[in-house]
């Protein structure tokens, strides 16, 4: 009885063709999925964060805000979004702020940043943190010439909406409590 010495060499190669075909197969799952995974992450456009801050008084005036800031921070020391007056701007691209009377019509419209860059108010502050939705530290947006209204004081303590007349005295048209609204569009 002669042994067939061909068999088992036919089993070998039958199982190097299919560990063959199954490493290609492998290796191009894997090429699909990194062609995928580039495609889809190069293609999405980072969307920037926003946020509206809405503050209403005793006496009805009212104060929207809307903030935009970076997905993606410049600085990446600190995750807080704030402007201090001109000198510091940090993660913050856009901040409007519209006043509103009591009879609500729009009385005053303000782009405190705009592009990220401050806009000619010294007093500007603002602190937000965008991780916790909070505001922190002393609030003063608005405007800060002759006839202006501006929203200042410190969040969860009081705020109050000031009317600069022409000569730059300060008057306080509203109050409350330091209650301002956080409303994430996201």
């Amino acid at each position: 009885m002669a042994k067939n010495l061909a068999y088992p060499n036919c089993l070998s190669f039958k199982a190097t063709i299919m560990v063959s075909i199954f490493h290609q197969l492998v290796k191009l799952f894997l090429v699909f999925i990194f062609v995928l995974t580039a495609f889809v992450g190069f293609s999405a456009q980072a969307i920037a964060g926003e946020v509206t801050l809405l503050w209403q008084g005793d006496g009805e005036y009212q104060v929207r805000a809307r903030v935009v800031y970076p997905d993606e921070f410049r600085d990446n020391s600190t995750k807080i979004v704030q402007v201090v007056g001109l000198q510091t701007l940090q993660n913050l691209t856009e901040l409007t702020v519209q006043v509103i009377d009591s009879k609500g019509r729009t009385i005053a419209n303000y782009d405190n940043v705009n592009n990220s860059q401050a806009r000619e108010n010294n007093f500007l502050q603002f602190r937000f943190d965008p991780i916790n939705k909070t505001i922190n530290g002393w609030l003063d947006i608005g405007g800060a010439e002759a006839n202006d209204y501006f929203l200042k004081g410190q969040p969860g303590l009081g705020l109050d909406l000031f009317h600069l007349d022409a000569y730059g005295n300060e008057f306080k048209i509203d109050h409350n409590n330091g209650v301002i609204g956080i409303k994430t569009d996201y």
